[in-house]
């Protein structure tokens, strides 16, 4: 029964550490600072971004300075569950409106977003429209 009540509280201290804002609501509730065109200019060109997706797909992949990039993906959460690993060729760049935009050309569900970045302590996160409803992506940069 402890081993139980143990391991119960062991999972959930794990997934509240783990937890990632959900939506843009909870990005303003963490005082999420919004990156202007300028930080993104900045960040960006050269940089090694980890992106993890609400389904649990994480994606890697390094901003080339010419735009280009060659992302790979473990494909979590897609195919009812199974990984489905996959490597594709893209395209990123920064818009005068301050939105990080991302095209990759993957075998199946290509990606072809612009997102609005927010810093949240060490982490990023990206919302497609200002609303507190919308989902959140988040994201790792590192050069």
């Amino acid at each position: 029964m402890f081993r139980i009540a143990a391991t119960a509280i062991t999972v959930g201290m794990c997934a509240g550490a783990a937890a990632q804002a959900a939506t843009y609501a909870e990005v303003k509730a963490r005082s999420g600072v919004r990156l202007s065109t300028a930080d993104l200019k900045q960040l960006m060109p050269g940089a090694k971004v980890v992106s993890r997706t609400q389904a649990g797909s994480t994606r890697t992949w390094e901003n080339k300075p010419d735009g280009t990039l060659t992302a790979s993906s473990d494909g979590r959460g897609s195919f009812g569950g199974r990984n489905s690993y996959a490597t594709a060729n893209g395209t990123w760049r920064v818009t005068g409106e301050g939105r990080f935009c991302v095209t990759i050309k993957w075998p199946v569900n290509p990606d072809d977003w612009c997102r609005y970045m927010f810093k949240v302590g060490d982490k990023y996160y990206a919302v497609s429209r200002l609303d507190d409803t919308a989902n959140t992506m988040e994201f790792e940069f590192r050069k």
